[in-house]
C-alpha cells in the first residue's frame, strides 16, 4: 500500500509539474511582443450586450447538468429538482477543489444518493450518470466536428490529443456500460483482488455476498430501460449542457472582437478535457482552464491580445457564477451529505465489512 501510494503521489506531482510548465511556457509566449495598446482598445470596446449571453449560457451549463441528473434519478430516489441542483453543485465544487479527473465529484454524488437509498442503487446510478456524461460528450464532439470539417485544420497540430481523448472517452463509455449493465463480468477480477486482502476461511461468504451485490446492481440497471422517456430527457439535457459549453467561449470571443464559426469550438473540448483531468486543484481551476482557453483561442486564430481578453471575460463570468451558485449550494449540500449521522452510518457499514470478511480498512476499527 505504501509503495502504491508513493507511486500515485509521484504521478500526481509529475502531472502537476507538467501542467505548470505548460502554463509558464504559454505565459512567456503571450508576454513576448504583447500589444498592450490593442488589448486596452479591445477592452474599451467590449459591449455589455455581448457579456449577457455568456452569463446565460454559463448558468444554463450547470442547470442543464443538474436537470439531467434529476431526470435520471427522480423516480428511483424520489429526487426533487432542488436536490438535484444542490447535489450537482456539490459535485462541481468537490471537482473544482480536489484534482483527480472528476472522481471526487462522482464519489460525492454517490454518497448523496446513498442518503436516499441503498448502496447498490447509488453505485449503479452514479456510474450510469458518468456513462451518460462521457458518451454524450464524445458523440457531441464527433457530430459537431463532422459539421465543421473545414475548420478542423485548426486542430491539425493537436490531432493526436484529439484522437486520444475521443478514443479514451469511447473506451470509458464502453467500460462504464459493462460495469452498469453486466457487472457480473467483474466478479472474477474482483475476487482475485479481494482474495489478497481477505482470509481464506471467509472467501466463501465473500464470494456469495459479492455475487448478490452485483446481481442487485444489474437489476437496478434494468430500470434505465424501463424509464426510457426520462432517460431521453437526461440525454437531451446533457446535450444542452455541451451546446452551452461551446456558446460560452463563442460569446467570449465575440465580446473581445473576434468572430469564429461556433462549431469550430466543439473539438476544443478535447483541450479543456485534458487540462481539467490534470487540474492542479487551485480554486476555480485558475491557471489550468485559463491555459486551455487561451490555447483554444490561439488555435482558432485569435490574436494573443484578444485571446487573453476573451479568456478574462469568460473566466470572470465563470467565477461569478461559481461564487453565486456552486460555492453556496455546494457547501450546504456537503454539510448535509457528509453530516455526522451519515458519516457514522458509513463507518458502521465499513466496520461491519471489516469484521465479517477480515479485511483491514484504513481508518476503520475492526
Amino acid at each position: 500500500m505504501g509503495v502504491k501510494g508513493s507511486q500515485q503521489s509521484a504521478r500526481s506531482r509529475l502531472a502537476t509539474l507538467a501542467q505548470l510548465v505548460v502554463i509558464v511556457a504559454l505565459a512567456v509566449y503571450i508576454a513576448r511582443d504583447f500589444d498592450l495598446e490593442d488589448f486596452l482598445r479591445a477592452l474599451s470596446l467590449v459591449n455589455p450586450d455581448d457579456v449577457v449571453p455568456i452569463l446565460v449560457f454559463e448558468v444554463l451549463y450547470y442547470v442543464s447538468h443538474a436537470a439531467a441528473f434529476w431526470a435520471l434519478c427522480k423516480k428511483r430516489f424520489n429526487l426533487s429538482f432542488r436536490e438535484a441542483l444542490g447535489s450537482s453543485m456539490m459535485a462541481w465544487l468537490v471537482d473544482i477543489l480536489l484534482p483527480s479527473a472528476f472522481v471526487e465529484g462522482d464519489i460525492a454524488r454517490f454518497f448523496f444518493l446513498k442518503t436516499k437509498s441503498d448502496w447498490a442503487s447509488s453505485m449503479s446510478y452514479t456510474l450510469f450518470f458518468r456513462l451518460l456524461i462521457s458518451s454524450t460528450l464524445v458523440f457531441f464532439i464527433l457530430f459537431a466536428s463532422l459539421l465543421a470539417l473545414k475548420t478542423l485544420i485548426f486542430y491539425s497540430s493537436l490531432a493526436l490529443v484529439y484522437v486520444a481523448v475521443i478514443v479514451l472517452g469511447a473506451a470509458l463509455s464502453l467500460a462504464m456500460g459493462v460495469v452498469v449493465f453486466k457487472p457480473s463480468m467483474l466478479k472474477n477480477p474482483l475476487l482475485k483482488l479481494l482474495r489478497r486482502a481477505a482470509p481464506s476461511r471467509r472467501l466463501d461468504k465473500l464470494e456469495r455476498d459479492l455475487e448478490e451485490f452485483l446481481v442487485k446492481v444489474e437489476s437496478v440497471a434494468a430500470e434505465f430501460r424501463e424509464n426510457a422517456a426520462w432517460l431521453l430527457v437526461a440525454v437531451a439535457a446533457l446535450m444542452l449542457q455541451w451546446v452551452s459549453g461551446i456558446m460560452t467561449p463563442y460569446f467570449s470571443l465575440k465580446a473581445a472582437g473576434v468572430e469564429v464559426d461556433v462549431l469550430s469550438i466543439a473539438p476544443g473540448y478535447t483541450i479543456l478535457t485534458v487540462f481539467s483531468l490534470a487540474s492542479i486543484g487551485v480554486p476555480f481551476m485558475l491557471g489550468s482552464v485559463d491555459t486551455a482557453l487561451v490555447t483554444l483561442y490561439l488555435i482558432l486564430g485569435a490574436p494573443k491580445e484578444r485571446a487573453l481578453l476573451a479568456t478574462l471575460i469568460g473566466r470572470s463570468i465563470t467565477i461569478l457564477v461559481s461564487l453565486a451558485m456552486i460555492y453556496p449550494l455546494g457547501i450546504y449540500y456537503i454539510k448535509k451529505t457528509f453530516s455526522t449521522d451519515n458519516l457514522e452510518e458509513v463507518r458502521r457499514t465499513l466496520q461491519k465489512i471489516s469484521q465479517e470478511y477480515g479485511v483491514r480498512i484504513p481508518f476503520i476499527g475492526g
